[in-house]
């Protein structure tokens, strides 16, 4: 049976576990979610663990057998999944009441009825009983904070906009930007509930300014490992602000709003 993470080896212990979320939410318009695991000497990081389908801690360790830290760039589903499956759980504080309701999964588990969907899940899940489950917060997350994983550490930005505690990891020494929800080659949502377009935009700007990236690693889609997509992101989110981009669609009954920029769009409310 085919695992439903699908792992590729980005760097030297590091390595990209995707889901395919555009199967079970296509409205996304994003085809994975990503989950990234960054090994050290001592422990391992997993940002972010998913759709909590499947046995993700299996996959883990097929790669590591070294202790797992959880790093969730933030609480929406999606990203948070398979928390449960692991021990060790952090979060930026901001978002920890945000994270402590259980999410509502019923609109995805009638889309599992799909023989499509069904056909793309693990041959031994239940549809009928999926739920995210909230696994207790082990660390609060700042601004700044320091992961240390042993000859390889992670540096914690607070980057909210997507959402109010949303945060991305640095691996400074090698280059190495998770950025999670806040920059992706595809859609980016600054819409939700929670959401904030100036202080997203402020956060692509940060991110865009800082030395030595070479690779972004988004939340979802494909590895980016042009460094300039940071800028060209951050110069977009202004040019929307300001109502300077052309808007490409807008969806009333949700309130939103898109900003086409060809190899990426973002979204603000209306």
């Amino acid at each position: 049976m085919m695992p439903f993470q699908t792992t590729t080896r980005v760097t030297e212990n590091t390595y990209r576990l995707a889901e395919p979320i555009g199967i079970l939410a296509p409205q996304f318009g994003v085809k994975t979610v990503n989950m990234y695991l960054v090994v050290g000497t001592e422990r391992a990081a997993l940002i972010d663990s998913g759709m909590g389908i499947g046995n993700l801690r299996e996959e883990i360790r097929q790669l590591t057998a070294l202790p797992v830290i959880v790093l969730n760039t933030h609480y929406h589903w999606d990203h948070t999944g398979a928390n449960a499956q692991f021990d060790d759980i952090a979060l930026n504080e901001i978002e920890l009441d945000l994270y402590a309701p259980e999410p509502e999964m019923s609109a995805y588990r009638r889309a599992m009825e799909s023989p499509d969907v069904r056909a793309a899940l693990p041959r031994d899940f239940d549809p009928a009983t999926y739920r995210i489950i909230r696994q207790p917060i082990t660390r609060k997350l700042c601004d700044g904070d320091v992961i240390d994983l042993g000859a390889r550490s992670l540096r914690a930005i607070h980057t909210p906009g997507h959402s109010p505690g949303h945060t991305a990891f640095f691996d400074e020494a090698r280059g190495a930007l998770f950025t999670a929800d806040t920059a992706i080659r595809g859609p980016n949502y600054a819409c939700f509930p929670g959401s904030d377009p100036r202080a997203y935009a402020q956060s692509v700007r940060a991110l865009s300014e800082l030395r030595g990236v070479k690779t972004i690693l988004p939340g979802h889609d494909e590895v980016v490992t042009d460094p300039n997509f940071l800028r060209a992101l951050a110069d977009a989110a202004d040019a929307a602000l300001r109502g300077d981009a052309r808007i490409a669609q807008t969806n009333a009954l949700l309130k939103r709003q898109q900003f086409d920029f060809g190899a990426f769009s973002i979204w603000f409310p209306m």
